[in-house]
């Protein structure tokens, strides 16, 4: 499973701290040519924890846990948790990933998954897609209401450029998460879907777009976020699917 001498020649030569995010390039790469999903879930601080030891030549272990928490927060399996790290050892030429690395790996995605938290996203104190995918099917499974709950809701999406480094887009998921919880007060639902959009779902209004200009001008424009206003679709598989589309759907509000 060794990795390229090209791999080798692009890590080699320079300070520890340059070496870290180079590896944090190289691992990204080899991710996603074995089956990495979208670009912008990749990156976590944890990922960052692991290449920063790596690059030192320090013990990588509590990094591991870290990284397997976080990505069982993030709703990624054990399996594909293992296969990410296993590019990764790729990367570090590593005929396979050192057992005691791979335990503690396990460990934490274990952790990660039965913390009460699990429905919150730890970085930014939003809640996570699982959550709002879950809080969406109780409005589309009501019984009483013809048409279904759901549809006197809309989601408005919040997103910053998936391009910006991902240390800046991370902090001003944070702050962004922190005043999004000052704005809605009314019991909306505030979900962190992508390492760059945040959705909150809404009570239908009579002028949805008079809301999403609203918080625009109050909130992301300061933090170069846009906002989208968009209506339910009619059915909850058309919603989840909507919720995994890469593209911000719709247009703006």
């Amino acid at each position: 499973m060794g990795g390229s001498d090209m791999d080798r020649r692009r890590l080699a030569g320079v300070t520890p701290g340059e070496t870290g995010r180079r590896l944090r390039v190289l691992w990204c790469h080899h991710s996603r040519r074995q089956g990495w999903g979208p670009l912008d879930g990749w990156w976590t601080p944890a990922v960052d924890a692991v290449c920063t030891a790596a690059a030192v030549g320090g013990d990588m272990a509590e990094g591991c846990e870290r990284f397997g928490q976080a990505r069982a927060r993030s709703g990624v399996s054990l399996g594909a948790t293992l296969d990410d790290f296993a590019a990764l050892a790729n990367v570090l030429g590593w005929n396979a990933p050192p057992t005691e690395l791979v335990k503690a790996l396990a460990e934490g995605w274990v952790d990660g998954g039965s913390t009460p938290d699990y429905c919150q996203d730890p970085l930014t104190g939003l809640a996570t897609a699982t959550y709002l995918r879950t809080r969406l099917s109780e409005l589309y499974r009501s019984t009483v209401a013809r048409p279904p709950s759901a549809m006197a809701h809309r989601l408005l999406l919040i997103t910053l450029d998936p391009t910006i480094d991902p240390w800046r887009r991370t902090a001003r998921l944070i702050v962004l998460g922190h005043e999004l919880r000052r704005f809605f007060t009314q019991g909306e639902s505030l979900a962190l879907i992508s390492r760059h959009r945040i959705a909150a779902l809404v009570p239908e209004t009579a002028d949805p777009h008079g809301q999403a200009r609203l918080l625009r001008d109050d909130v992301c424009d300061f933090h170069g976020a846009d906002v989208w206003t968009v209506p339910l679709p009619d059915g909850y598989q058309e919603a989840l699917v909507f919720l995994e589309e890469p593209q911000t759907p719709g247009g703006p509000g």
